[in-house]
């Protein structure tokens, strides 16, 4: 008895299993303890979050780690603890070093790579250890006994000494044929691969060098791979600014490609984690944004991963909205203003470059004890509010004290020049916000407010929901140009410019211009050569994509000539049908393209010809235009053949409502690819071949010989009545 209830404490000392209630997340993501050094696997369609839990007091000096705690979410906004894991399970380890880990699974079970200070005098400083378990978050136990990467295995920094730092941050990565690699590193990074075990390193551990980086490696490693390309996700210089690499393989050679996010106030260190989820991509990290955090007072959060169709990683901005809340703008109430902290400085001023400085994160007051009260949190600083600082305002970090959360809450009341809109008073005294004649944002009693237009404000969406595009599909032809319209979503959207990429741009060329008055983008595509490419469309922000598939088609060319080429077309319905034969070709392809009177492209296809060689194409005009239409077809060795027809004004159309002309007709034997003598239409829709022949005009030979025919019978007929009288009269005179 005795025994199973030692090995039962013993499993509860080294596993804490924990219910708590969720956490609903913007950032920081965990919000009632600190952690650090994030990582993330899914597993069975939840996310398993593993971090170290930073115990520092709020005047500590260093880093106080004695075990890590495991996370777990289905939808990346309601986070449950579900475990915890002591430093404890690797019994040749010592201090409370359960610094930065990375669990992979393999194979029905899980491996979790981690660090702690090895406890072996022959080996000092820090150390990588391997767990083990059948579940994510139960179950771990030390895999080897041992550490699986000591400072005896790596050549140790030279401003380290012999108690080093170096072998820290493990990252292990499994490609596509199975074959696992293990990265780490501080001031030196490595690789090694692993056996299949995943539990022994695989051959020599190897030290490598980031080409072209503008800075110094520092650690926190993390290898991700995406469309073919492998990236290597770091910190860099220190305080630390997370940046990334890229290669064509696991083993490098590793390209410095760019940064990630620039270094964060109140710690010096940052941890960057990817994880894949339901299609998307984030990017988990830690801050100092709870209040009280700082160097060893960290908190977890995560943002969205945006990859260009070129491979590149967009910048990332940290938030305090995160991936499950909106930001808000505050509007002046002249509707040209916002209230903007750029720099720290409080402003109303216009939207101007791509800035956050204009989005707040609102929450409840923080001090507020009902409804009406709350808070303005930056953006773009997590853990900043706006504050009443006597009687002025400041952009200040949550200190953890009452009298912070009451300086931070604001009471919301109907707008002093529109009880529609809003004015925003401080918590105890009724002060309200309001627009300095310098544009600075003041407090003011009620009372000294001369405009009370400068203290009425309103809160509106500052977040884009999508981009939409007049066409997800374009097909070109080689030297042809297009125009597509995107628009940022919704219609009233404070940023509604975009940023286009090319996957391709040997295939195209791309030209984009905002037109301010309609809030719409113009995007022009030009056809280079013959293959399929996408253009991407982005908000400024990188949340929202629309993607245009684009081919570029060469006019198809075949041996047999075009005869009895007929092009109908109707000024009313605007429908057309061109119709002809390829001799007696069957099965070969004809190209048909159609421009406006502006020179646009309005349509473009390819069809094959019939067993006997007959093609027909219809359909209906997208441009409103009157005027011209040239048509080219692709079917002859040399060029193509070209005609064109007319649609008329609606007057001129009905006018003409009762005439029929002829269609465009071109006889195969002359071949002439102008069509210069056959550039008519018909506005009465699409005819059979028999009426098209019916409706022809009389040839103008034909009319002449019926005229002399008729002429020469009324003198005949005379002639006759002549005769005729002068039998009469002398019969008479008889």
């Amino acid at each position: 008895m005795y025994k199973k209830i030692l090995g039962l404490l013993l499993a509860l000392t080294f596993i804490s299993i924990v219910t708590t209630s969720s956490v609903h997340a913007d950032n920081p993501i965990i919000k009632d303890e600190f952690s650090a050094d994030p990582a993330a696997i899914t597993h069975d369609g939840k996310v398993y979050l593993y971090t170290g839990h930073d115990e520092a007091e709020t005047s500590g000096n260093d880093y106080v780690l004695k075990e890590w705690s495991i996370y777990s979410s289905e939808n990346l906004k309601d986070w449950e603890l579900e475990g915890r894991v002591p430093r404890g399970i690797f019994d040749w380890a010592v201090n409370d070093t359960a610094w930065a880990s990375q669990t992979i699974e393999k194979d029905g079970k899980f491996y979790w790579y981690t660090t702690v200070e090895n406890g072996d005098g022959s080996a000092p400083g820090m150390a990588i250890g391997v767990a083990v378990s059948d579940h994510p978050v139960t179950g771990w136990e030390d895999a080897i006994g041992g550490p699986l990467v000591k400072s005896t295995d790596t050549e140790n920094p030279s401003n380290m000494g012999s108690w080093s730092w170096d072998d820290i941050d493990p990252t292990v990565f499994i490609d596509d044929d199975g074959q696992a690699y293990l990265y780490w590193g501080n001031t030196h990074v490595y690789y090694a691969k692993l056996k299949d075990n995943m539990m022994e390193l695989d051959g020599d551990i190897h030290r490598f060098d980031i080409q072209n980086m503008p800075g110094t490696f520092t650690e926190a490693p993390w290898l991700h791979k995406q469309d073919g390309i492998y990236y290597l996700l770091y910190a860099m210089n220190f305080p630390e600014e997370l940046v990334y690499a890229t290669s064509d393989s696991p083993e490098g050679p590793w390209v410095y490609s760019g940064k990630l996010m620039d270094e964060l106030p109140f710690t010096g260190t940052s941890h960057p984690a990817v994880l894949e989820f339901e299609g998307e991509t984030y990017m988990v990290y830690h801050n100092a944004a709870l209040p009280t955090g700082g160097d060893y007072r960290r908190s977890v959060a995560i943002e969205k991963l945006h990859f260009t169709p070129e491979g590149k990683i967009r910048k990332v901005i940290p938030t305090a909205s995160g991936i499950t809340h909106d930001s808000f703008a505050i509007e002046s109430y002249d509707k040209s203003s916002y209230i903007r902290h750029l720099n720290n400085s409080l402003r109303v001023d216009p939207l101007e470059g791509d800035t956050y400085d204009f989005k707040w994160h609102i929450v409840d007051g923080l001090a507020g004890n009902g409804e009406g009260s709350l808070s303005f949190q930056s953006e773009n600083n997590p853990g900043f509010y706006l504050v009443r600082d006597d009687s002025s305002l400041s952009l200040e970090k949550h200190d953890g004290t009452n009298s912070f959360e009451e300086r931070a809450t604001f009471r919301e009341v109907p707008g002093l020049a529109d009880d529609s809109w809003n004015s925003y008073q401080t918590f105890h005294d009724s002060l309200y916000l309001s627009i300095a004649s310098d544009n600075t944002l003041q407090l003011v009693a009620e009372d000294s407010i001369a405009d009370e237009a400068n203290a009425t404000f309103r809160m509106m969406n500052a977040d884009a929901k999508g981009v939409s595009v007049s066409e997800d599909e374009v097909v070109i032809l080689e030297d042809s140009t297009t125009t597509v319209s995107a628009k940022v979503l919704p219609d009233d959207a404070l940023r509604r410019e975009v940023e286009v990429y090319v996957e391709n741009d040997e295939i195209i060329d791309v030209a984009s211009a905002y037109q301010a008055e309609t809030g719409e983008t113009n995007v022009t595509i030009k056809g280079k050569q013959e293959g399929v490419t996408t253009v991407t469309i982005s908000t400024l922000d990188g949340n929202h994509q629309a993607i245009i598939d684009v081919e570029v088609k060469q006019i198809e060319t075949t041996s047999s000539s075009l005869e009895d080429v007929i092009v109908s077309a109707s000024s009313e319905t605007k429908n057309v049908q061109i119709t002809g034969t390829l001799g007696e070709t069957a099965g070969k392809n004809v190209t048909l393209k159609v421009e406006s009177p502006n020179g646009e492209v309005d349509y473009l296809d390819q069809v094959s010809s019939n067993d006997a060689g007959e093609f027909s194409i219809a359909f209906m005009l997208k441009s409103e235009l009157t005027g011209d239409y040239h048509v080219l077809i692709g079917a002859n060795d040399n060029e193509p053949y070209e005609t064109t027809f007319t649609i008329k004004t609606q007057d001129s159309a009905d006018t003409d409502n009762d005439q029929m002309e002829s269609p465009t007709e071109n006889d195969g034997d002359n071949n002439d690819p102008s069509g210069s003598d056959h550039d008519s239409s018909t506005d009465q829709g699409q005819k059979n071949d028999s009426e098209k022949q019916a409706n022809q005009d009389l040839p103008n030979t034909a009319t002449n010989l019926f005229n002399l025919i008729l002429i020469g019978g009324i003198l005949i007929l005379l002639g006759l009545i002549a005769t005729l009288v002068v039998r009469k009269r002398k019969e008479e005179t008889r």
